[in-house]
C-alpha cells in the first residue's frame, strides 16, 4: 500500500469503527415503547451514527475521485466500470424494492418519513447485491488458483 494512502485508510476506519459504536449504542439505548421525541440519548446516538456513515461515504467518494484523477488511465477506466455497475444495481435496486415494506408503525416510532421506504430498501437491496459478487469474486478467485496449479 502506498504510504500517501495509510493515513486515509485508518481515518476511514476510526470513523467506520464509530459509526458502529454509534449504531450499537442507538439499538441498545432505542426503547420501542417510548416516543422518539422522549429518548434524547437514543436520538444522539442516531444522529451520530446517521452523520459519520453520511460522512465517511462523502470522503470515501471524493478521495475515490482523487486517487482516480492521480492514478494511471487503466486504473481510471477499471474504476469508472465498477462506479458505473455500482450505481446500475442501485438502479435496479431502486426500481425492484417496493415503498410499503415495512409497517407505517415503524416509521413512526423512528421518526422517519415514510418516503424513504423506498430509498432505504434500495441502499438495502445494493448492499446486499454487492456482497453477493464480492464472495462470487472471492470464490471466482480460489478456485482460478487451484486450476493454475
Amino acid at each position: 500500500m502506498k504510504k500517501e494512502k495509510r493515513p486515509i485508510l485508518i481515518v476511514a476506519l476510526v470513523i467506520a469503527v464509530l459509526a458502529c459504536i454509534a449504531a450499537l449504542c442507538y439499538a441498545i439505548t432505542f426503547d420501542n415503547k417510548v416516543p422518539v421525541s422522549e429518548q434524547p440519548t437514543a436520538t444522539m446516538f442516531w444522529g451520530i451514527a446517521y452523520w459519520t456513515a453520511f460522512i465517511l461515504t462523502v470522503c470515501s467518494a471524493l478521495v475515490g475521485i482523487v486517487f482516480l484523477i492521480k492514478d494511471a488511465i487503466g486504473v481510471k477506466a477499471r474504476f469508472l466500470i465498477i462506479l458505473a455497475a455500482t450505481i446500475v444495481v442501485f438502479v435496479i435496486s431502486y426500481f425492484i424494492g417496493s415503498a410499503n415494506d415495512l409497517p407505517e408503525a415503524l416509521f413512526e416510532k423512528t421518526g422517519t418519513a415514510l418516503s424513504s421506504s423506498k430509498w432505504i430498501t434500495a441502499g438495502l437491496y445494493t448492499v446486499y447485491a454487492l456482497f453477493a459478487g464480492v464472495i462470487l469474486s472471492l470464490i471466482y478467485a480460489e478456485v482460478s488458483k487451484l486450476i493454475k496449479k
